[in-house]
């Protein structure tokens, strides 16, 4: 009895693989031990000495991993210490990347508004479901404080992330909140720039419109009103999106 196979030369498609570099190794193991919890901020790694011993790798391999991590922000490396240190997640980089990709793609302060009305509206929605006295209390200072930059307007706008990363925050969804406070910020720096061609008394009448509607979503939370909270945050949205598109036709 014979055995007859058909060769799959045309079926399956194999292609060659590289392993992956010692130092690239130790930074994905050390990373995924910072991402999972495992490692937190504050907590010191190993010193090189150590490290080496651990992993049996050399001390050039060792300092390469440890350069790796440091410029995705994951430790902070001090002279003369005996171990990195752990450092606070940030958005810097997630902002840094999105605000390349504006100027690389040219993506529009409009296509990026539109984006946020859609994403805003759900999670004041979640906030007003979610949110804390805690919450409420930190929403109401971050207002207590516009209220009293209305008439300086580069100052009253650099609230605005504040307030929106507030809201993202009460919505106890993290992707929201991280989101949110990446999106917000530049918003904020492109529409500032843009409040720039407006008289002062404009640019004051607009902070106050911003102020009032603010005001509206915060009241919602208060009343724990998700629907009230969501259509407060849809006009001040809607509105945004207008302001957008009259300033570029009455300034410009």
């Amino acid at each position: 009895m014979s055995n007859k196979y058909t060769p799959l030369t045309g079926s399956v498609n194999l292609r060659p693989f590289e392993t992956v570099r010692a130092s690239e190794a130790i930074y994905n193991q050390i990373r995924d031990m910072i991402i999972t919890g495992q490692l937190k901020p504050g907590d010191r790694l190993p010193s090189e000495r150590n490290m080496m011993t651990m992993l049996k790798r050399s001390r050039p391999t060792i300092r390469e991993a440890l350069r790796m991590l440091e410029r995705a922000g994951l430790i902070k490396t001090i002279p003369g210490s005996n171990g990195a240190i752990v450092q606070e997640l940030s958005t810097k980089d997630v902002e840094h990347s999105i605000e390349n990709m504006l100027h690389v793609n040219q993506i529009t302060l409009e296509e990026m508004a539109e984006y946020r009305s859609l994403n805003e509206v759900s999670i004041a929605g979640w906030a007003a479901e979610r949110c804390t006295r805690e919450d409420l209390d930190a929403i109401d200072e971050v207002l207590q404080q516009a209220k009293s930059l209305v008439e300086t307007p580069n100052e009253f706008i650099e609230l605005d992330p504040k307030f929106h990363g507030l809201i993202a925050k009460a919505a106890k969804n993290e992707v929201a909140y991280i989101m949110t406070q990446v999106l917000s910020k530049l918003v904020t720096e492109m529409i500032g720039s843009r409040m720039e061609k407006m008289p002062v008394k404009d640019r004051i009448a607009m902070c106050n419109k911003i102020l009032l509607m603010h005001q509206s979503v915060a009241d919602a939370l208060h009343s724990r009103d998700a629907e009230a909270a969501r259509n407060a945050m849809k006009t001040h949205m809607h509105a945004f999106m207008q302001d957008l598109t009259s300033i570029d036709k009455d300034y410009n």
